[in-house]
């Protein structure tokens, strides 16, 4: 779903509450902040609302203390569920972690299309000249892996079969392989992308124009869902806000990106437009989505089982969310 009128009366409330929410400077007087740790993975934008939102206190005001940790997707599933982290915004290493049975699910879907390009060396001029060629990916089970699959497929190229894939890690590994001719095409998040094309890279596309997929979102272990419900509910509420504020400031917005992320103006602005088309309108995906994400797992582990949609996913807190900020 893209951004829609029913979207903006929502956003519209989310920033009234920002802006009107007592105590916008402190938590509560003499109240202790909560501490909650989320990890990610820097270099892109996929955490950007969260970012936004601990830069303007919005976490201290729904009373938490959080710390952003920039750890590898797999890592941060063992963490999850070991409890040294709360949550992560991994939303396709989450689903992948629970087809294999790992006690994790996926509360919230902020991004429902993806913030990756697909990028190749100059001299690959379409995704069907990639055939025989080498394909570099963070993991074979990451999310941005199964979506250059899943795209290259479209294409015509069964990517396991007709391509070599090739493991790097995260996004500035995979730019540095493809700049070195390691590999002839890789994915590559905003605003990663734009840099690489002005290095004289190739975008084949831009995977939020054509694939609906989930990319950011919130994961917890499935213990923390029992246990805390409540957090949660303030965590996905302090999300919304997040992208309300973000597309209220766009010019704040913007200036962040090119701080944080070290951007001229010109690129964090085409990184902003790029990125808001992706925001997700109510914090939860389709079971199409879901179902793809699902099959395209046990295609890699090669697993026959059956895994429900029940098994990845627990939309219900980011419902009841979505509809308390329509109701205010």
């Amino acid at each position: 779903m893209r951004y829609t009128a029913k979207f903006e009366t929502v956003l519209a409330v989310a920033i009234v509450m920002l802006l009107t929410l007592p105590g916008r400077a402190t938590f509560a007087a003499g109240s202790e902040l909560e501490k909650v740790r989320i990890g990610y993975s820097a270099g892109g934008l996929i955490p950007f609302p969260l970012i936004v939102a601990k830069e303007n206190r919005l976490f201290e005001q729904a009373g938490l203390d959080v710390e952003l940790i920039n750890i590898p997707p797999t890592i941060a599933v063992t963490a999850l569920i070991s409890g040294d982290i709360q949550y992560v915004v991994f939303a396709g290493t989450t689903i992948n972690a629970a087809v294999r049975g790992l006690p994790v699910k996926l509360v919230m879907v902020y991004n429902d299309r993806p913030l990756f390009s697909l990028m190749s060396r100059p001299e690959i001029r379409s995704i069907k000249d990639l055939k025989g060629k080498v394909l570099g990916v963070a993991t074979l089970t990451s999310g941005e892996s199964f979506l250059s699959r899943r795209l290259i497929k479209e294409a015509g190229i069964d990517a396991e079969k007709e391509m070599t894939l090739r493991v790097i890690g995260n996004t500035p590994d995979r730019l540095q392989s493809l700049r070195a001719g390691a590999v002839d095409a890789t994915t590559l998040t905003l605003p990663v992308d734009i840099l690489a094309e002005r290095m004289g890279m190739r975008r084949l596309a831009f995977m939020g124009d054509t694939l609906e997929s989930i990319n950011g979102g919130y994961g917890v272990s499935e213990r923390w869902l029992q246990q805390r419900p409540d957090q949660i509910k303030k965590m996905i509420a302090v999300a919304y806000r997040g992208m309300a504020h973000a597309r209220a400031q766009r010019q704040d917005s913007i200036a962040l990106i090119m701080s944080k992320w070290k951007m001229e103006r010109d690129v964090a602005e085409k990184a902003f437009e790029m990125m808001v088309k992706t925001w997700a309108d109510t914090g939860v995906v389709s079971d199409r989505a879901l179902q793809e994400g699902i099959e395209e797992s046990l295609r890699v582990t090669k697993a026959k089982q059956a895994v429900p949609i029940s098994q990845v996913a627990d939309f219900k807190l980011a419902r009841e969310v979505y509809q308390e900020l329509k109701a205010r």
